[in-house]
């Protein structure tokens, strides 16, 4: 009862006090008090300073918020009359009666919002500049009230801005006022130039501010770490340049544990050779035990690829929390340490989003597409939201496998979840829609994506070269430069690709021609790749021999390679037997070369050097690398190798291919046993060239999938010429379209024809 009595009287008396001041009694209209001070308002100049017309045919609200304020320079109630002047002014601006209800902001519409968030903000400055007129005004005793009254009133006026202009206009009114030495200001000055994107204007704020402490500095290294390069690497400048402050005894500029996170970041990726020295900075000044700070470095470490480092430190670290479990997960996967990586997956007592994430993304980006789509599938059954970067990775594993069904799934949930196709999603899908065959899909992607860059047009230029439709492929490179966008060199490699399968010599020829010309662009190993196999797909041997003579640069593998597979094409062997031993000098285990070698032998009934090959082989420790081939049935893809009796329906298979080498005896196909390099007989060849990969997956599909569904088949190796041509009459046989993807390209199979037109 008493403490409601105390409450009463306060009331009454701060009522009392309006009451007396305006002249009334409460509930007078405050309107009546602008009379009052009209003729005051050029001696206070308020108006030229806000830049507020001085209109005295109207009555306005600003001058009632100057009555209010000045007319109580001394009371303690301050900032009871600044409250109430903000209702009021409110409150007048809305049309309200003085003393109705402020309706809440989930009733007002956004357009009044926006109008009512600026007349707000104009209300803040009115106040900082009464503010500051009081502090100089005011009796000494009253000057600590009124500043730091200005410093709330900044504050908040700093808040409300996000436009760089008012920012600017603002830092200039700390001038004025006579606080940009204020560290607490400056440090919300630099955090909002940094959220509104002008970090040169943060950096001046900083630089004019006389011995910044370490919360300025924490600021503006958080906001160099978001800009680009070039001043990115200011970062470590402006730590060195308070670290020699600080040396010199002044213990407020001392770096803190909120320093260190943002500085190495900093150091990347231009300065990553300085993380082992801002690691003894941070033990130096005793910020080591910080479990913020530990998982930054240690996170600085696994970017390094010093998995070692970051791993004893990970062990050493006194505290751990999930941010640190998910920075040692995702050092371990980015090393390619996927093993240990998934250990560590399994020991982790809790895991969030980003944990699965970094570890569905590892699986991918090392080559691991059937461990992606496994995690991906045990991620949906624990309930976890599919972050952009796993669905990336998981696309990529369904491009793959040739994981359509799974790929289609993604899609649908991405539209039903209204995401929208973004950059990193809209190329994963043309990626995954162009290696499963529809590249018609692709396309549909392309068109509907709102916005594109030169990874959309690449990805859109490279899926429609490798589905063989060349024409369109170079159309879009067309529309890419029409449009103003560059292209780069991921770019015209998809454009020699597009050439090579299409068989475009002088077009292709005039691109490679182009790039350093028109676009400034040099040729790259890939690129030199491209126009030899451009030229030996289209018999020129010699000239593609002499090409790799001329060359600026010493070829690769890959190079030799693309030589190599023309002179296996086109029966080339003695200039195919020099391809194949550069490649050896390159990388003596190199298997497709040895494969080369001996089947050279044995066309030559050479069954004394194809054992020596064999030899070496056994005793080198290389190992021919098996064909295997994926098929994708009811969202789950099998796997087959050549003669594979592993799976369940083994028996349902192999008589699926028996019934299928009768209907193309039928059709009048033999076996190509030319291309079974081994020393045995004809039959035996055939039984070896019957069980290949491919067709055994193309058999399983047959029994699996519904009359008149479209076979889709990946294998990991280029299709052999047998396998073409009886896929082909398969084709023809069963009435269905059957597309085989080999590490080449796609081959569209169908009514007896391919897509490549024998040109592969």
């Amino acid at each position: 009862m008493l403490s409601q009595r105390r409450c009463r009287r306060s009331v009454a008396r701060r009522e009392g006090v309006f009451a007396r001041r305006e002249g009334g009694s409460v509930g007078t209209p405050p309107l009546r008090l602008v009379r009052l001070i009209a003729s005051s308002l050029s001696h206070f100049g308020m108006w030229s300073t806000l830049g507020i017309s001085d209109d005295q045919n109207a009555p306005s609200p600003y001058l009632l918020l100057e009555d209010l304020v000045f007319v109580v320079p001394y009371c303690r109630e301050r900032c009871f009359a600044l409250h109430f002047a903000l209702v009021v002014y409110v409150r007048f601006k809305l049309g309200m009666e003085p003393h109705s209800p402020i309706p809440s902001s989930r009733f007002v519409d956004a357009s009044s919002m926006s109008a009512l968030s600026s007349l707000y903000l104009r209300f803040v400055a009115v106040v900082a500049c009464i503010l500051f007129r009081l502090a100089k005004s005011s009796s000494s005793s009253g000057v600590y009230g009124a500043r730091c009254g200005l410093r709330a009133a900044l504050y908040r006026l700093l808040r409300l801005s996000s436009v760089t202009r008012n920012l600017r206009q603002i830092h200039a009114r700390l001038y004025v006022l006579g606080v940009h030495q204020d560290s607490f200001l400056v440090t919300h000055l630099i955090s909002l130039c940094h959220r509104a994107g002008d970090i040169h204007h943060a950096l001046s704020a900083y630089a004019q501010t006389q011995s910044p402490t370490a919360y300025p500095l924490n600021a503006l290294l958080e906001a160099l770490v978001d800009a680009d390069d070039a001043l990115k690497r200011r970062g470590v400048a402006v730590y060195r340049a308070q670290l020699r402050d600080c040396q010199r005894g002044d213990a407020n500029r001392r770096p803190n544990c909120f320093t260190f996170s943002p500085l190495l970041r900093s150091c990347f990726p231009s300065a990553s050779s300085l993380v082992p020295q801002v690691h003894g900075h941070i033990i130096k000044f005793g910020v080591e035990t910080d479990v913020y700070v530990g998982t930054t470095l240690l996170d600085s470490y696994g970017k390094c690829v010093n998995c070692e480092l970051a791993r004893q430190l990970f062990d050493d670290m006194p505290v751990r929390n999930v941010a640190s479990w998910n920075s040692m997960l995702s050092s371990l996967a980015r090393s390619g340490d996927i093993l240990e990586a998934r250990k560590l997956f399994d020991q982790m007592q809790s895991r969030n989003e980003v944990s699965w994430t970094s570890m569905i993304t590892g699986y991918a980006q090392n080559g691991y597409f059937g461990e992606t789509l496994v995690l991906f599938q045990e991620m949906v059954s624990a309930g976890i939201k599919l972050h952009e970067m796993a669905a990336v990775g998981v696309l990529s594993a369904c491009a793959h496998l040739g994981a359509l069904g799974l790929g289609k799934k993604l899609h649908q949930y991405f539209d039903r979840e209204s995401r929208g196709l973004d950059l990193f999603i809209g190329s994963a899908l043309i990626d995954m829609y162009s290696k499963c065959g529809v590249v018609d899909q692709a396309a549909e992607v392309f068109t509907r994506m709102p916005k594109k860059n030169v990874v959309v047009f690449s990805s859109m230029i490279m899926g429609l070269a490798m589905n063989g439709r060349c024409i369109e492929a170079l159309q879009v490179f067309n529309d890419m430069k029409k449009v103003g966008i560059r292209p780069n060199d991921i770019t015209l490699v998809g454009v020699l690709c597009a050439c090579c399968h299409g068989g475009l010599v002088d077009e292709g020829r005039q691109y490679f021609g182009s790039m350093v010309q028109k676009y400034s662009i040099a040729p790259k190993l890939q690129h030199y790749a491209c126009i030899v196999d451009l030229l030996g797909r289209a018999g020129l041997i010699k000239e593609a021999y002499q090409f790799i003579r001329d060359m600026p640069i010493n070829p690769d593998i890959v190079v030799w390679g693309a030589l190599l597979g023309a002179c296996r094409i086109h029966g080339e062997f003695e200039l195919g037997k020099h391809a194949a031993l550069r490649i050896l000098e390159l990388d003596p285990q190199h298997s497709g070369s040895l494969v080369f070698l001996s089947s050279a032998c044995a066309r030559n009934r050479d069954w004394t050097g194809v054992k020596k090959i064999t030899k070496r082989m056994g005793s080198s420790g290389t190992k021919k690398i098996p064909g295997k081939s994926w098929i994708e049935v009811n969202s789950v893809v099998h796997q087959f190798f050549a003669g594979d009796k592993s799976h369940p329906h083994s028996d349902k298979i192999y008589m699926k291919l028996d019934e299928l080498g009768r209907l193309l005896e039928l059709e009048g196909y033999s076996p190509n046993v030319d291309s079974v390099v081994c020393d045995v007989e004809d039959e035996d060849k055939e039984q070896a060239l019957y069980v290949h990969s491919e067709k055994i997956a193309i058999a399983f599909g047959l029994i699996s999938t519904p009359e008149g569904t479209d076979i889709r088949v990946v294998k990991n190796l280029r299709v052999c010429n047998d396998c073409h041509s009886s896929i082909k009459l398969i084709s023809k046989i069963v009435g269905r379209d059957i597309i085989l993807r080999d590490n080449n390209r796609f081959h569209h199979f169908s009514g007896g024809t391919c897509s490549c037109k024998d040109y592969w």
